[in-house]
Order: C-alpha cells, then structure tokens, then sequence
C-alpha cells in the first residue's frame, strides 16, 4: 500500500480546519486529498466499548486497534511509553523518579530502543507501524473535536505523536520488566547478613536462611502438574549446597550487601527497596501491577456438557483504567477476542473458534546478580577473570515536571541526575545496580531475556494463529518469557463429531544452565559464574495435556514437583494460595475428604462443573482468606487450652468454619465475622514477635489491610506467610519461637509456641473489649477494602475486598460459537472492572472534580465485577458481534506522517494532590488557600479544542455552573503551580489524578 502525507497532527491541524468531525461512516477527512482508494477498516463495538476490528491485513488490524485505544485510553497509552522510556517523572511528576532510574538503569536508551526497531522482523513492522498510524489519527480527530483527555491540561504537557519506538518502549517494560523472574540475590544476602549479625553464627545464619529460600520446590508444595505426569531433565533442578560446600568468596561478600547503595544516584532520594535491589517491580503508576495469577481449565469428562472449559484470569492489580484492554481481531490470519495491554497492538489472552487461553506468572530465576571488586581509585574500573575493565557509563538527567509534583502532594520541581553504568563481559550487557563504596564492590545483573522483548512478545501474539493445540505448541517452543499458559482446545466436524477436545498446560521461561558449586540463592562472583546453556519456551519439560486430574489450577504456584522454586525467599514452599482455588474446585466436584491435597484424580471426582461453577470458583476464591485456613487453627487450639480464651477460641472456630470468608453479608460494612478481626491482629503481632529479633522488623512488615491497586494484598497472597505457618508446625531448622519466648531454647517445642499466641491473643482480647465491648459478637472490624489507582483524573473506587482475577473469561468451548444468542452469551463471557474505557475530557474533568459525578463508561463493568461474580457477553464470531454492537465505524487507514506536535498549554491543577504509591509528602507551609469560585479544573491542550468542547457540550444546570466555575478557578491557580505551590486539600490514598 503507497503511504502518503495527509495532514498535521494535533496543534497545526485544529487550526487549519481540515480535520472535520469523524463520523460512523467516513474517515472525517477531506475526500479532495485523497487520489486513490485506500483500505478500510470496519469497527463494530459493543455498549461497553469493547470494539472489534476487521481488516485486510495486519497494518489495518494493527491500525484499527491503535486507534480504539487512543480513544478509550490515550492518556495512559501515553503515560505507559513515558514509563517505558524511563522519563515519566518529566510528564507525571517526582512521583515516578523511581520508576524512571530503574527503568533507565535495567532496560534500554532511546537510541537501543531505535536499534530495537530497526532490526525487527518485517512482520512487526507492519503492525507497529498500523498501530502507530491508528493512535496518530485517532489523536488527530480529537484534538480537531476538543476531545483530548482534560489532564493533558492539568499536567501542562500535551501527548506527543505516537512513533513506532513507543510501542517498542512500551513492549521492553511491560514484557521485560514482568515477565522476567529472579534477581533477588542482593536481598537475599541482606537478610543472610542480619540473621548473621543477630544470631552470631555464620554457620547457624546459614541453616536458619534454608527456612526462607529453598531453590527447590518442596514435596508438600501443590504443583499445576499432578504429581507423576511431570515430565522435566532433573538435571535442570537447582538445589542449596552444605554450607562447608558453599564457595568462600560467595560467603565473604554476604555482609557487604548490608552497605548497599543504589548506583549513581546521589541526590538524598528515597528509593524503594525492590530498585535498591534490583528486582523488577511497578513504581509509581504501576505500583502493584503484574501480568497473571490465577487460572484454571476442567476436561469434558469434568464437566456437565461433557466439553472443556476455562475460568480464571489474570491478575495484574486493580486500575482506573485497567491496564489490560478488551478488543478483538479479525483479519490477516488472526481471528481472536480477548485482551491485550495498552501501548501494543496484538492480543494476548482470550478465544478463537477453537481454542481459548489464559495466563499466569511464571516466577523463574532469569536474573543473575553478579558482585565484581572495584578498583579502590577509580569506581568504573572492575575486575573480572583477573584483569581490570572499565564500565561503559552514561549520565540521565531525570525533571519532575512542577504540575505534576502538585496534584501528586510532592514539593515542585526534583532533578536527579544518574549514572547508568554497564559491565559488558562475555557477550552479554550487565546493568550495574548497586555499590558499596566502604568495601569496593558493586553489583551487576545479567538477564537471560536481554534484548529479546519485541521479539518475545509478537511470538507470544502470533499464538492468535494457531489452527490447533499442535500449532500453540510450536510457537511457544522458544517462548524465553516466565508464564504458565492454561488452553483447552475443541473442535466439531460439520456433522457434529468431536475432531479435537484437549486441555494443556504450559509453563515457559528462559534458564540458564549455571556454575555447579554456588549458591544461587546468592550474588555470584565473576570465578562462580557461568552460564553452559539456556533452556526456553517447551524445552524446560514442564508441560502437560490432558492431566490425570482432569483439571489443571495456578494461582502463580510451582509447575511441577521437584521443580526450580527461583532464588525468591518464601517461594513455592509446603503452602500456596493455589489451595484455596483448589478447595473450591474440589468441593464442585465432591472430592472425598480423605484424598490428599495434590492427589485428586479425575476418577475420584463424584460431580462434575457447570459454567456457573466456573464463575462461582473463581468468585469463592476471591473472598476468602489465602492461608488463613492453615495457620488459624493453631491459634484458635491454643485459645482452647486457656479458659480465658474460650471465646477467642469460638469466634475462630466459627471464622475457619467458613473458610476464612471475608464477606458482608449483613451489608453494614463490616466483616461478618469477629473471627477475622482476631486473625488480623493476631497475625501482624505474631509475625513481629516471632521474626524481630532475628530479621530486625524486614519479616514483620505485612500489609493484611489492601493497599491501593494491590487487589487484597498479603491477606491474598502466601509470600510472606511460609516460614510462618512451617514455623508453628515445628518444620524448620531454626525454631523461631524460641527467641520469641525470650529462654534462649534452641529445638521447637509446641508448649512453648502455644503460649507466644495466648500472649498474643489476650493483647488482641484486650484491645476488641476496650473498643467494642465484652460481647464477642460485637468484635467485627471494618470491612477491608480493595482499591482502584485513579489513572486520569477518575474519581476514586473503592469495594469490598477481592482478590479476584483483573480480567475475567468463563468459557464453555463446546457452546461457545453457536450463532444462538442466548446460547452463546450463556457459554461463553468475560469482564473487565471497572470499565474498558477510561476518556474523559477537559469538560468531562471539570465536572468529575467539581461534582463527583463521572462518565458512566468509566464504570460500566464495576457493578457486574462486584455483585456475586457476574460477567458480560463475550462476543467472537461475526454474528455474535452483530448481537451485541451498538455502533458501527468504517475507517480508511491513512499513512504514516512526520507529525507536528502540540505546543502544552500551561498547567491547570486539579482541585487536590494525590497521594499516590512512592509520592514524597507535601511540604507543610508550601500549601496556597483554595482559589474562590470553586475546585481548580484543567481546560484542553489548546484553545480551540476547550471551545469546540464547551460550545459541544450542552451542560445545563448546577454541573453547568459548578463546572463553570471550577474552569474560572483554574486559571487563578495556574501561578502557584508554576511557582512550585500546591492546592489545599490533600487527599489520600490515590483519590483520582494517578
């Protein structure tokens, strides 16, 4: 296809008058410009925005997409670039200068992302570059309509043309920050270190640190895999060495890992512990975010209909708007519905007419942290292999933008220069992360996946092609990034005759093959590090069909027995939350109570699922407690051996008796249980007690309360309750409550346990009587409460706690494509909280700070996501799409274009900062008085567009007058912006902007 100029983006074209309105049936641009007919898109989306694209090739696939995006999204398809490029904080504020020097530190420079882009497969090509035109249109007509998102204004900062680098930077972080495990090494010899300080022993430290980090999946550990179908080299196994076999070199630099600085950042910041350490994490606006967690898929023989079917979803942290995006395609070899991420043009997870999937984390070690000497004289000269080398370096300069230091409660303008240095030895490109200055070593990581991001990722979406399992197969075979990939395949003849019904399980990564004779749970050394082989995609040997159980369940637990359990602390030992998902899956099928957990087979199954089952484990799971099942019954035993706590003992009794449910349902917005409000306070005293004096406080800092986006936090997680619940069992080397009872005893003794909890339990009596009376019944804290990061000047959402899948599919494949509407809503559905839009505008903005009141579609899914499970349509033939469609577009792709981009208007605060995850807090003092007439409001990026959007806008009554009033005070509140000031109000726990 010949590509031509059409016009210029944003600031030149609102002026110009060529751009027009778009409508549902033309491209909304002037048909004199064009001389020859160009291809045409077809978009029909459904009531909840959720459009479906059909195109001729994989350019209009790709440009239909982008452009539905930057309808629904394009301010954080704009914020997600930044990120990726490591420079947000210039766009969002200080807020994100953790994310941009890690970001910086552990990825790529503009000019790598270039060299990324250059050297792609023509294939990507194509579709990067359809994606890139699409958001360019897209944005185009929305500045000409006054459409762009009103907090472009707020933040004086207008969105950039999109460039094919964009989607690039956005892959390398999304992908290459989340879909690598491992490089937990540094922390590890942090904690190793203080167990050493504390307990006096080397050698004590180093048996007592095999109770947190084991390398090795325990027997008692529930795999996806059912036990005996695991199928891997054992060779691939890596285990903890005797402590006199661990390299002395390795042991000698463990307590230099306590003096750990961040490399090259010198400005008194505080940087987040995981940066420190240099594990990869979502800062700032992604704090809390991940890719997948939990899934799980059932045979026919499983199931009522008699064919597969597929639940669960991936969990990737609770946004305003998600960062996952509903859309399908349809075109050009692919034929899929489902989601993709914001920034990327392809799908990742959902359906096609014969097959459906869905995706966790996988969590395999593919980070290596090296520690290399340094020369005493020169820091950038390190030793490796004997000989001296000197780092490859480069200085970043990182600016807050002053705007958004003000609507996120920090002190105005930061600027933070860094050092980003690189030890490039034996091929490979090793970020430097850390140093101690003191003792003269630093730290460097080397990863598996380095530089294959956008190759990765565009693998993992040509699975959208597959004719069959066979085919899926074959293109995960390199697949190098960490997943556990739940399919079920079905497929009928034209008579009806089954051809094809299978389930699958796939866990993949990127591993290398290592020095023999270290510990990897710790930083290596240049003389201990090695890598013979890596090992990708299908070659790791741990996937599976058909398993004997009939089913296969993750919930980011282990693959396999026996299995790599990562150099993580607490990972993949005797307890996981994939219990609790696979309580509820058993209680469907009527196991017998006597069979083992992780020994269910398909025959021992007295029931079989329905769809509604589907939904209702996937909900069931999601309100009760993770663990909670197995370490509450030694609290409420030792209650029951005190007459004293006697109803302590009952109202756990009564909790446990319901699984640990964390549900409402008295509607009073308060737990059901008093149990729970026991459990909670009992568990954070105890983690205290039980680990201080060993770990200094680092194994006491549990959040059991959500915190914002984090879904439930560590009440739905089994991280940090492991060595907890191994340690009331007595099943540890090192008995943890004997310092807890201060006698100094050295072997486990159950006595001694039981009355650390009764101490514990009479505090946390004592506390519920001060504050609810003597009455136990009356013990019944506040519900907890899950809440959603404001991205774009939403208003806040907050619900009851759920620890429930972001995006979620219930698919019964052998109805899911019947051309019968009710046949097919009832078998095949989805949904996506709160909404799979997230566009406001400059007037739409106004009126949500000035009144409360917001769009509809930014909320249109949060009501089904939140009433007992439910889900909406989920549409993929042509004829369910025409079902459900409200609206109807065609669009003719035009070609790409060396935009002109706006000029920002000047920063128009929202009415409050925010307090949002890694925010400083505002200085006291800095603070001007509100300005009169009401709430500050940000108008358009530029004039035109805020007249198009008031004179369009049709607003009547108090919202005309509150949002009137809130645009005059923006401008009165432009200079304290500039000026480093900040509005009154401050608001906590992400009320909106971010």
């Amino acid at each position: 296809m010949q590509r031509r100029d059409f016009t210029k983006l944003l600031g030149g074209l609102a002026g110009t008058g060529l751009a027009g309105t778009a409508t549902a049936e033309t491209d909304g641009f002037n048909p004199n410009l064009q001389e020859d007919p160009l291809e045409e898109i077809e978009i029909l989306t459904t009531e909840y925005n959720e459009s479906h694209i059909y195109g001729d090739s994989v350019y209009a696939l790709g440009y239909g997409n982008g452009y539905v995006q930057a309808r629904d999204r394009l301010f954080l398809l704009d914020a997600v670039r930044h990120i990726g490029y490591g420079n947000s904080a210039q766009v969002l504020g200080p807020a994100q200068l953790s994310s941009d020097i890690q970001v910086r530190r552990d990825l790529y420079s503009p000019e790598q992302i270039q060299r990324q882009w250059e050297e792609a497969s023509q294939t990507i090509k194509e579709a990067v570059r359809g994606y890139t035109d699409g958001v360019n249109r897209r944005m185009t007509e929305m500045a000409a309509q006054g459409e762009l998102p009103g907090i472009f204004a707020a933040l004086g900062h207008a969105p950039e043309p999109w460039k094919p680098e964009d989607t690039v930077a956005a892959i390398n972080y999304l992908i290459g920050f989340f879909g690598v495990g491992g490089g937990s090494e540094l922390g590890n010899a942090k904690t190793l270190a203080k167990l050493k300080e504390n307990l006096g022993s080397e050698r004590d430290a180093f048996e007592a640190y095999g109770d947190l980090n084991w390398l090795e999946t325990t027997d008692d550990h529930f795999t996806s895999i059912a036990p005996g179908d695991e199928d891997y080299d054992p060779d691939l196994v890596e285990t903890v060495p005797e402590y006199e076999d661990v390299p002395r070199e390795q042991l000698d630099l463990v307590d230099a890992a306590l003096g750990a600085e961040t490399w090259g950042i010198e400005t008194d910041l505080s940087i987040p512990e995981d940066v420190q350490n240099g594990i990869r994490s979502g800062q700032g606006l992604m704090t809390g975010f991940k890719w997948g967690s939990n899934a799980f898929v059932f045979s026919g023989e499983l199931t009522e209909t008699g064919t597969p079917m597929l639940g669960g979803g991936p969990q990737m942290g609770f946004f305003k708007p998600p960062i996952p995006y509903e859309v399908g395609l349809h075109g050009a070899g692919f034929d899929m519905t489902g989601m993709g991420v914001v920034g990327a043009p392809a799908l990742v997870i959902g359906r096609t007419d014969t097959l459906a999937w869905t995706v966790t984390s996988g969590r395999d070690d593919q980070v290596d942290t090296i520690a290399v000497e340094l020369d005493p004289e020169d820091r950038h000269r390190y030793r490796w292999d004997g000989e001296w080398h000197t780092m490859a370096t480069e200085t970043v300069v990182h600016k807050a933008n002053p705007a958004g230091a003000v609507l996120t409660g920090g002190s105005g303008t930061r600027v933070v220069e860094q050092e980003v240095a690189r030890v490039e030895q034996d091929g490979a490109t090793m970020p430097v992360v850390a140093w101690n200055p003191d003792e003269n070593v630093a730290w460097c990581q080397r990863t598996t996946t380095r530089g294959e991001e956008l190759e990765g990722a565009f693998a993992w979406a040509e699975l959208a092609r597959s004719d069959d399992l066979e085919d899926f197969e074959h293109r995960l075979a390199e697949f190098p990034f960490t997943f556990n990939f739940h399919v079920v395949e079905y497929e009928e003849d034209d008579d009806g005759t089954v051809e094809r019904e299978n389930i699958a399980y796939y866990h993949t990564g990127k591993i290398p093959d290592r020095y023999e004779g270290r510990d990897y749970r710790l930083p290596a050394t240049p003389d201990t590090h090695e890598w013979t082989a890596t090992y990708s995609g299908t070659g790791l040997g741990t996937t599976d069909r058909n398993s004997s159980r009939g089913y296969y369940v993750n919930w980011n637990n282990g693959p396999a027995a026996g299995w790599r359990a990562g150099d993580g602390e607490q990972n993949w030992g005797s307890r996981h939350r994939v219990e609790t998902q696979n309580h509820f899956i058993r209680q469907k099928l009527d196991i017998p109570e006597g069979v083992p957990v992780g020994e269910e087979t398909a025959e021992q199954a007295r029931s079989t699922v329905s769809l509604e089952d589907v939904r209702d484990i996937e909900y069931q799971s999601a309100k009760h407690d993770a663990t909670a099942q197995v370490s509450a019954p030694y609290l409420r035993d030792a209650a029951e051996d005190a007459e004293d706590l006697q109803d302590v003992a009952t109202v756990l009794t009564e909790w446990l008796d319901d699984f640990c449910s964390w549900e409402d349902l008295t509607d009073d917005d308060r737990m059901d249980y008093p149990g729970h409000s026991v459990f909670l306070r009992a568990r954070k005293k105890l983690q205290q007690r039980v680990f201080d004096d060993e770990l200094d406080g680092e194994q006491g800092t549990l959040s059991l309360r959500p915190t914002t986006s984090r879904h439930a936090s560590d009440s739905g997680n089994a991280t940090s309750d492991v060595t907890f619940i191994d340690a009331l069992a007595g099943d540890t080397a090192h008995d943890w409550f004997a310092t807890a009872s201060n006698d100094g005893l050295a072997t486990f003794d159950a006595e001694r346990r039981d009355e650390v909890i009764r101490s514990v339990l009479r505090e946390v009596k004592a506390e519920l009587r001060d504050e609810y009376g003597s009455d136990p019944s009356t013990w019944r804290d506040a519900i907890l409460k899950s809440k959603f990061l404001s991205i774009g000047a939403s208003s806040r959402t907050v619900i009851d706690v759920q620890n429930r899948s972001s995006y979620n599919q219930a698919i019964d494949m052998g109805f899911a494509l019947s051309d019968d509407t009710q046949t097919w809503q009832d078998n095949a559905q989805d949904v996506l909280p709160p909404s799979n839009s997230g566009h406001q505008n400059a007037q739409e903005v106004a009126r949500t700070q000035a009144t409360g009141e917001e769009p509809e579609r930014l909320h249109d899914q949060l009501d089904i996501y939140v009433e007992n499970g439910e889900y909406k349509p989920h549409p993929h033939t042509r004829t369910q799409v025409e079902d459900v469609a409200v609206e109807s577009t065609t669009v003719r792709v035009t070609p790409e274009h060396q935009y002109t981009p706006v000029v920002p208007a000047a920063p128009r605060p929202l009415p409050n900062p925010i307090d949002i995850p890694g925010a400083e807090p505002p200085s006291p003092g800095d603070a001007p008085s509100p300005p009169e007439g009401g709430a500050p409001s940000p108008a358009s990026a530029d004039d035109q567009g805020a007249d198009a959007a008031d004179d369009g806008a049709g607003d009547t009554g108090a919202v005309e007058d509150a949002t009137d009033g809130a645009t005059e005070a923006a401008d009165d509140a432009t200079d304290a912006v500039t000026e480093g000031g900040r509005p009154t109000g401050f608001v906590s726990d992400t009320d909106g902007f971010y």
